[in-house]
């Protein structure tokens, strides 16, 4: 445009140019004669027509067509989706080339036809009816419909003219054919991946039940075991030691469920009152196995503010305590292991170093993946750190490390944990209720597969005076009811061959709706839904606790309960009696451990006092506040001590 401009300017001056020239010539070089200025301007003439015809004929650029209809068929012409406008009549007025090859011919031939009658009828009508709701509704609209074996998007609008009248629609086709086989294909890949999440999930919680069962066992008959008074004290530890151990292992087995539910987004939080101190408690209780049994020392130091009942899911949060510690302890062969816990406000802050291994700044990224180990040659499936770190993220928090190659390393995490009153927590969290002998023997109904299952629920109650009957299947149970039991509750475990347990509950409902029946849920892993979680009055997780065992038993049938409280009697402390007490400098030690938390200290002393036959009921005194991390308490009775041996 701008060189069309330049050269019509050069035409404009050029005749005054071309006089001057002339004049000067005559006047000043040599005379002309007017045949001679004649000639000169006929041949500058001529010059000049064939500048104007070469301008003239030069392409022209899109900005300085004129014609807009010129304008708009070059811009539609040879684009790859289909575009035409149509009048209100439905004749075609513009189409480009794409549009006209989908009926096999050129768009000059399409031009003033109407394009509904040269659609096939299987489109025709449902075509038209779109097309007559834009001109009616004077709007847009965009639907998908399949011609040929070829899917379209089509987006129709209305089209105006310069005084706002609708004179026509404007149509957009896109061939989404491919688009759609990708979705499909997608939606086919996607539906195999949930069935194989399904099928997982249903193995893995199977394969769990299969291992946990003799575990349950073993923790249910050393309960048992551990309910005889006669049992000396190092019995009763030996007892207590099987116990933690395979808890532990049982914790171990459900990282695997555990992280499958995760991945399929069904696990959830069970917020609860946790009793803290016997937690931490717990926690320690491993970690010194593990520091007697790898060699490896172990520290333990607590903020002196913690409180001693929270809120929040007491399972999830020892899980990923224990997994963090169990790795510490694989990946340190000497030196030490030490736990840190402190609060600001109601944040939580948990930190495990170790002197281990270390690990390199490009594993560091990767160790949370699941199966992933630092070291190849160590035990385990490489779950616990994906396992933890998704547990923190659902609990609120976030998980970090530090590591050094060589040195160790330190995992740290904070968490929200919402403190509870003493009065809050005691209320809630009772102890193992005392059941009195029922005057009117209530009927209890245990229906699980194993036998050894059966047997421990029935010794744990038997002393109750519970009428106690059993059932191997939910069939021969749901016979029993038929011949005319009528149990006051229903143990149910879920996971039973031929008939489950929520098929079970849900034949029980349908058949015997006029029943009072409880129904209580006895299961290791399997999450319950909405849907599911109506069939069931309450839930007990195995493996069975004595105290949650009772707890349910006492609120889903109404008993008459005394509840034991962890609180110390002042009896049970009292100074009137008379005890032998290690030397001073001991003494001291101890209240300088209580002072900055170190339980793993005071429980080192506690072992090396062990040997000595005259300290034992020294030893059975300090276990008390060991056990709740009463270190207060601890601090105020060997002061008394000192004030009695002076």
């Amino acid at each position: 445009m701008k060189s069309k401009r330049k050269k019509g300017l050069a035409f404009l001056f050029f005749w005054p140019a071309f006089a001057v020239m002339i004049w000067m010539i005559d006047s000043h070089v040599m005379p002309m004669s007017t045949g001679l200025i004649c000639m000169f301007f006929c041949l500058s003439g001529c010059f000049q027509s064939f500048c104007f015809l070469n301008v003239k004929n030069q392409p022209q650029d899109i900005d300085a067509i004129s014609d807009k209809k010129v304008c708009y068929e070059f811009l539609i012409k040879d684009t790859e989706d289909s575009i035409l406008f149509l009048n209100t009549a439905g004749e075609i007025l513009l189409i480009n080339t794409k549009g006209a090859s989908y009926v096999g011919t050129t768009p000059e031939a399409l031009i003033g036809k109407n394009a509904f009658d040269i659609l096939p009828e299987k489109v025709r009508n449902f075509r038209f009816k779109k097309f007559q709701y834009v001109l009616a509704q004077k709007t847009s609209v965009r639907y998908v419909d399949e011609r040929n074996g070829i899917h379209f998007d089509h987006i129709l609008s209305p089209v105006y003219d310069c005084t706002d009248k609708m004179f026509g629609v404007a149509i957009y086709s896109r061939d989404i054919t491919d688009l759609i086989k990708n979705e499909n294909q997608l939606e086919s890949a996607r539906q195999v991946a949930e069935g194989s999440n399904a099928s997982k999930s249903i193995f893995l919680s199977h394969v769990s039940h299969e291992l946990q069962t003799p575990l349950n066992v073993i923790l249910g008959y050393t309960q048992i075991l551990q309910s005889v008074s006669t049992l000396a004290k190092s019995e009763q530890k030996i007892l207590a030691k099987i116990y933690k151990s395979v808890e532990l292992m049982i914790s171990l087995i459900d990282d695997i469920l555990d992280l499958s539910q995760i991945e399929a987004q069904k696990m959830s939080l069970n917020i609860d009152i946790i009793n803290f101190n016997e937690l931490l408690g717990y926690i320690s209780d491993i970690a010194m196995m593990y520091k007697h049994e790898k060699g490896v020392d172990f520290k333990y130091v607590l903020d002196s503010n913690l409180p001693t009942f929270v809120r929040g899911d007491e399972r999830r949060l020892k899980q990923v305590l224990l997994n963090l510690l169990v790795n510490a302890f694989k990946y340190t062969k000497k030196g030490q292991v030490f736990l840190q816990i402190t609060q600001k406000d109601e944040i939580v802050q948990f930190s495990i170093e170790d002197t281990g291994i270390g690990i390199d700044e490009t594993s560091i990224a990767q160790i949370f993946e699941p199966f992933y180990r630092v070291a190849k040659q160590t035990e385990g499936f490489g779950l616990g750190l994906s396992l933890a770190r998704h547990l923190v993220e659902m609990m609120g928090g976030q998980i970090h490390v530090k590591s050094t190659v060589g040195k160790g390393s330190t995992f740290c995490f904070t968490i929200f944990l919402e403190p509870v009153s003493e009065k809050v927590a005691n209320h809630s969290l009772l102890k193992e209720p005392i059941i009195a002998k029922q005057e009117i023997r209530k009927k209890v109904l245990i229906i699980d597969d194993q036998k050894e299952n059966r047997t421990i629920l029935k010794a744990l109650m038997a002393p109750l005076g519970f009428e106690i009957f059993e059932a191997n299947m939910g069939e021969s149970a749901l016979k029993l009811i038929k011949e005319g039991l009528t149990p006051d509750l229903i143990l149910v475990d879920l996971i039973m061959p031929v008939m489950d347990g929520f098929e079970f509950a849900n034949q029980f409902h349908c058949n015997f709706p006029e029943l009072p029946t409880k129904i209580v849920a006895v299961s290791a892993n399997t999450q319950l839904q909405s849907d599911q979680s109506s069939m069931f009055d309450a839930r007990l997780n195995k493996p069975v606790q004595k105290s949650q065992l009772f707890h349910t038993l006492s609120e889903q049938l109404n008993l008459n309960v005394k509840s034991q409280h962890s609180s110390h009697s002042n009896s049970a402390f009292s100074n009137s009696e008379i005890v032998d007490i290690p030397d001073q400098h001991i003494r001291e030690r101890l209240i300088n451990h209580a002072r900055d938390g170190h339980i793993t200290d005071i429980k080192d002393d506690i072992r090396e006092m062990e040997n000595d036959v005259r300290l034992q009921s020294f030893i059975n005194k300090l276990e008390f506040f060991v056990t709740d991390l009463d270190f207060e308490g601890l601090i105020d009775y060997l002061k008394k001590l000192d004030n009695h041996s002076k």
